[in-house]
């Protein structure tokens, strides 16, 4: 049975999604005012783990995370460079998603952003007033009124009231026209020269934490299963979440597993932009393979904090490398079995490694202990192949075990086939996917010469494409 930590009881629980095997899950996106950092790479690659794996238990996960484009932040960083808003929070969503799919991060269903979503949370903001949940005051400004739910203060972050003030600090909006000090803005008012959208209550633009409240029960539901964040989302973010949406429904819970990963750090402090102590992913791309970035984060539970330098990253390499050395051993073993049915035992290990690999990501998801099984699987594998001699059937069954074990963990990617590969043609996989994608667009658009003109650009790279009943496929010739 799957159990999972949920910040709201603080217990391990027994995974039971609201409508059988649909699972709803919302997980809060970047504000992309900049090139994101280790951190951002830490949450997200830990939650693309926690839906691959639901997915690998045969749940239907609908996965939904969002881009905050337009916010203080954004509106600052574009003053400071004299750009414009919308066109400096469009570069860093394309950055973003580059770096995420460097790393193996499958995208979301669904990546709503603010900007297109103003009417849709115009209408939610106004149903909170019409709730009595919300009050607009003279300055255009919208606030949640917590006092309405007092009891409810702290309900996910567990503190009191009197702690709240004293520890939140810049973290909750300092205005003059708020009722309570712990208020939090729905609606914002705009000067002229910031962007804005006309409003009842005048041209403005969302607060922080309802475009999440917006987002998620638009493209997942009025009640998620899981609704995950980093750790530091907890207040305000998520709890101002629990107010308003409930509010807004009538329904509790809003979710029914709140998930949340732990901080990077550096020497011990959360890395972080505030702070000035972080590392860009396009950095540490420059200098470490996308495969022992993502082994470094998922060989630590994802709620345990992961303390970073590059030392460590090292060290991440080489332990990830030792179970890339064993595929490649059963590859070259295959290539020389002359038995086809000895099994040694092979299909023993692999039964019982699965149980294991499934025993430890029950466990709230414990990377950790599943890839130390890994390790165990790998020694014992060599230790075959070195004495036994296996048939080539019950090898490659190893290389589709570790195949179905990647499919979650997303560990064992050939990084050295993948630089070869687009050295080869000058594409990797993912540009020819673009390529394909283009060419099935304009195949919908009747643009048979674009369409044709790709096809022919790629059979001049080695890559030949066949379109059929289960869609496009491609191979290098």
């Amino acid at each position: 049975m799957l159990r999972v930590y949920n910040t709201l009881t603080r217990e391990n629980e027994d995974f039971v999604p609201l409508n059988g095997k649909k699972v709803n899950m919302y997980v809060c996106g970047p504000t992309v005012y900049d090139h994101c950092h280790l951190g951002h790479a830490r949450s997200y690659v830990s939650f693309d783990i926690i839906r691959r794996y639901l997915m690998y238990r045969g749940y239907n996960v609908n996965y939904v995370s969002n881009i905050t484009d337009v916010d203080d932040k954004v509106i600052d960083r574009a003053k400071e460079s004299g750009e414009d808003a919308f066109e400096l929070s469009k570069k860093f969503t394309e950055s973003f998603e580059e770096d995420m799919q460097a790393l193996g991060v499958m995208e979301p269903d669904t990546r709503p952003k603010v900007t297109e979503h103003i009417e849709d949370i115009i209408d939610t903001v106004a149903t909170l007033i019409d709730n009595d949940a919300a009050y607009a005051t003279s300055k255009g400004n919208v606030y949640y009124d917590l006092q309405k739910s007092a009891d409810r203060i702290g309900i996910l972050s567990h503190q009191t009231v009197e702690g709240l003030m004293e520890g939140s600090g810049c973290r909750i909006d300092v205005e003059d026209d708020k009722k309570y000090q712990l208020d939090f803005v729905l609606w914002k008012n705009s000067p002229g020269n910031e962007p804005g959208w006309d409003s009842p209550w005048g041209r403005g633009r969302p607060g922080w934490h309802i475009e999440c409240t917006v987002m998620s029960m638009k493209y997942c539901s009025e009640q998620l299963d899981i609704h995950g964040g980093g750790l530091d989302l907890v207040f305000p973010h998520h709890e101002a979440e629990i107010h308003q949406s409930e509010s807004c429904t009538g329904k509790h819970p809003f979710s029914k597993y709140w998930m949340h990963n732990g901080f990077l750090t550096i020497d011990k402090e959360k890395m972080s932009k505030s702070l000035g102590n972080f590392f860009t992913i396009k950095e540490v791309l420059a200098k470490f393979p996308p495969g022992t970035i993502r082994f470094f984060i998922v060989y630590t539970h994802y709620r345990s904090t992961i303390d970073f330098s590059e030392d460590a990253l090292v060290e991440a390499g080489k332990a990830r490398q030792r179970l890339l050395n064993t595929i490649s051993n059963v590859k070259h073993a295959v290539s020389e079995a002359t038995d086809n049915n000895a099994d040694r035992g092979l299909s023993e290990l692999m039964d019982e490694t699965r149980s294991s690999f499934v025993e430890s990501m029950d466990d709230d998801f414990n990377t950790r202990e599943a890839i130390g099984n890994l390790f165990v699987f790998s020694r014992k594998v060599n230790s075959i192949l070195t004495n036994e001699k296996p048939g080539r059937n019950s090898l490659e069954n190893v290389l589709d075990f570790f195949s179905e074990i990647n499919e979650v963990l997303g560990i064992f990617e050939d990084d050295s086939k993948k630089a070869s590969e687009k050295e080869s043609s000058g594409l990797s996989d993912e540009d020819i996917k673009e390529l394909i994608e283009l060419r099935e667009k304009a195949r919908i658009d009747r643009d048979w010469a674009t369409a044709d003109s790709i096809r022919d650009k790629l059979k001049e790279k080695g890559i030949v494409i066949e379109d059929g009943k289960e869609g496009v496929k491609w191979k290098r010739v």
